[in-house]
């Protein structure tokens, strides 16, 4: 079976990166890999060289965004239309017989709707959950035009079926980058605080906070919000600057100027250990939903983006306001009774197996006459 995937920001790699693997052991499958997005900027730190490093074949480049460009709601709709057409020609390159794609950004939302476009199958990963921002309504469409679904939970699934799709091709699997945490190999404490200028024995957060693209213009009085809390505290942060949505070079303007730890991206093994000896992660990432509660980490989850995901009991929600977000980060670094707590609960997003489970489905599974959907009711 030849697959067509795409990859444009970290977080997509993090989960795609065990599929890939699986994929590539497997024989039957040949894989056509597409990097476009902030994986080829150098203000994101270039993501592209970690995905060659891991010994993947990248077949072809989209170029997304310019370097430098400020970060607009305009400029999301141009470069998801640079995506359209170029892999619009990548698809006719390769002939695909089906489209691999995931999550709920613009290019791999661009993806989805050529292959349907093309009467190429897609399969969509982690589709049906609820969140804040523009991702709500890319996820749920990129539902619709796919014809494949593996979500992550029970309760994603559920949503999928009252969206009309047919349960027949919906398989719970889990998040991918589970997977990823179980794969990758302990980098040594000291390493890495050698490396990054931290000391993990004290108080420390790891900061993402993206930009919420319905909240744009709120941008920078959020990050600040932030960022005052935690110079507030004297504790320490290691930031990973935000994706590329609008809103989000406001966000770096103030990282930057901000004299906090910041680190244009961080390779996956990088990323792991860190989040491994952290003592919370803070912002608004999807990080913190999917992947904390597997380290027994607490997660301050800032604001809408994330709002009514399913989430673990790790997960503190607090609004944009100084006050809310002092008061969480307080309970996440210094509560004994709630870390204790959640050291070792569930993680609703699966046990590390998703990646496994897709390749298997994606051999079994037979494509004769999906092309045409029907509203399941």
């Amino acid at each position: 079976m030849k697959i067509l995937t795409l990859v444009e920001r970290r977080a997509d790699y993090s989960r795609m990166r065990p599929i890939l693997r699986e994929l590539y052991k497997d024989k039957s499958f040949d894989v056509y890999l597409v990097v476009t997005g902030i994986c080829l900027l150098d203000i994101h730190g270039k993501d592209i060289d970690y995905i060659k490093d891991d010994g993947f074949v990248i077949n072809a480049e989209i170029p997304m965004f310019e370097e430098g460009e400020k970060n607009t709601n305009s400029s999301m709709v141009k470069a998801l239309a640079k995506v359209l057409n170029g892999i619009t020609d990548e698809i006719v390159k390769y002939d695909p017989d089906l489209v691999l794609t995931g999550f709920d950004i613009g290019a791999n939302f661009a993806t989805t709707i050529a292959a349907a476009h093309m009467n190429v199958p897609v399969a969509h990963i982690q589709g049906g959950e609820v969140t804040g921002t523009i991702d709500e309504s890319i996820r749920h469409a990129m539902s619709k035009f796919a014809h494949i679904h593996f979500p992550a939970t029970e309760d994603a699934k559920n949503r999928l079926i009252r969206l009309g799709e047919n349960p027949k091709y919906i398989f719970n699997v889990g998040c991918p980058s589970i997977d990823t945490i179980f794969q990758t190999p302990v980098i040594e404490k000291k390493a890495l605080e050698k490396k990054f200028k931290v000391d993990f024995s004290k108080p420390i957060v790891l900061l993402i906070q993206h930009p919420v693209t319905t909240e744009s213009s709120e941008s920078k009085r959020q990050i600040l919000n932030t960022i005052a809390v935690i110079k507030n505290l004297g504790i320490q942060a290691l930031v990973a600057l935000p994706n590329n949505d609008a809103g989000s070079s406001e966000i770096i303007d103030e990282i930057k100027k901000s004299g906090l730890n910041w680190h244009p991206s961080l390779s996956t093994e990088e990323f792991i250990n860190v989040y491994r000896n952290v003592w919370a992660i803070v912002g608004n990432s999807s990080s913190g939903i999917h992947e904390s509660s597997t380290f027994g980490v607490p997660a301050v989850n800032i604001g809408t983006r994330q709002q009514d995901r399913e989430r673990a009991e790790n997960v503190i929600d607090v609004s944009y306001e100084i006050d809310n977000i002092q008061k969480g980060i307080e309970k996440a670094l210094f509560d004994q009774t709630f870390r204790k707590k959640i050291a070792n609960i569930k993680n609703p997003y699966g046990e590390g197996n998703s990646s496994i489970k897709i390749v298997r489905l994606l051999k079994s599974i037979s494509l004769e006459g999906i092309i045409q959907k029907r509203f399941y009711e």
